[in-house]
């Protein structure tokens, strides 16, 4: 016990660490509209909370104005008026921080021809060079890019599927519950996207730390008998459930980014199959750990403990500190 708990304790330590970037790292966006011949508005928006935010470079022939700062839902936004000595064609733009930030970011060009395209910038490619005629990627492949790796980066998420891999015994399901968990935040991410649904980011992201506590706390009942709760009993309903409100968490990612006019639905599946590769990937990562843990048995357990207590100390602490935002944000609606 003495190993379980000390495993338990510095798993507790890791998750704690990474607390402060635990979901709200979502993409950038960052939009230029021309206005004139050379003349453009800008627009760019990043997560609020975000402790190294990433940064527009413009090319060295504009020279922007004093930017205009606002607060946004859980975002910032900055905009300025970019006067430049010719148009942008053949000129580069860059946005630096997208590494330290653990984030993509969403270019979107409105050119002197009206013209609108889109790209993902990433770390690992985070410059974009003007061209005299606009060449984009398909709408589909940019937002199945920005569903991949914002799933990968939400640590809520990744828990939640976690938790639900330890709640199954059998592998078929494991697939249903999985399955029911897709469908549930399929529904939700595209009634908010469409309008049906109000968007509340401060609730919904109380909401979501809610459903990654109550399923810690699952997993520290028996696995079997009469001790069993509601989500041992019936796995793949109540992950349907959840799964609703973690669509409401991905949908906020769309809102704040916007979804290109003309291609909404096409964005949106693309962004939903995006999440789900992302999401069956880190489920066989961890599945193959686990597995491979198993054949090491005295290893296994303490480790699954430590995920499931770790699970439960971080999500107390996101309950507190959404909380206190939601307070906050309520308080200042009252005013």
């Amino acid at each position: 016990m003495n190993v379980f708990w000390r495993l338990s304790f510095l798993a507790g330590l890791l998750l704690f660490a990474g607390a402060s970037w635990a979901h709200k790292l979502a993409p950038s966006l960052l939009e230029f509209r021309a206005v004139g011949n050379a003349e453009y508005q800008v627009l760019f928006r990043t997560p609020a909370d975000a402790q190294r935010p990433p940064q527009p470079q413009f090319p060295a022939a504009c020279s922007p104005s004093a930017p205009n700062i606002s607060p946004q839902g859980t975002a910032l936004e900055w905009r300025w008026e970019l006067h430049c000595s010719s148009p942008l064609s053949g000129q580069s733009i860059a946005i630096t921080g997208l590494q330290q930030s653990r984030t993509t970011a969403l270019l979107r060009v409105q050119n002197e021809r009206g013209e609108l395209f889109e790209t993902l910038l990433t770390a690992d490619a985070p410059r974009f060079e003007f061209a005299e005629k606009a060449s984009q990627g398909s709408v589909f492949t940019q937002y199945l890019g920005l569903g991949f790796s914002h799933i990968l980066i939400g640590l809520d998420h990744l828990l939640f599927v976690a938790g639900l891999l330890l709640l199954v015994s059998t592998w078929r399901l494991l697939l249903l519950t999985i399955t029911a968990f897709t469908v549930g935040h399929s529904i939700t991410l595209v009634l908010v996207s469409i309008d049906v649904l109000p968007h509340w980011p401060a609730l919904v992201e109380l909401a979501i730390a809610a459903t990654i506590l109550l399923l810690a706390l699952e997993l520290t009942r028996p696995a079997s008998g009469r001790a069993g709760g509601i989500l041992r009993r019936h796995p793949w309903p109540m992950a349907l459930l959840f799964g609703l409100v973690h669509g409401l968490g991905f949908a906020g990612v769309l809102a704040e980014l916007g979804l290109p006019s003309g291609h909404l639905l096409k964005a949106v599946l693309a962004f939903n199959i995006g999440i789900e590769l992302g999401q069956l990937v880190f489920v066989a990562a961890l599945a193959a750990v686990l597995a491979a843990l198993r054949s090491v048995s005295r290893w296994e357990p303490p480790l699954r403990y430590a995920l499931i207590y770790g699970m439960g100390a971080i999500s107390v602490f996101w309950c507190l500190d959404r909380g206190v935002s939601l307070a906050a944000e309520l308080s200042r609606a009252a005013l």
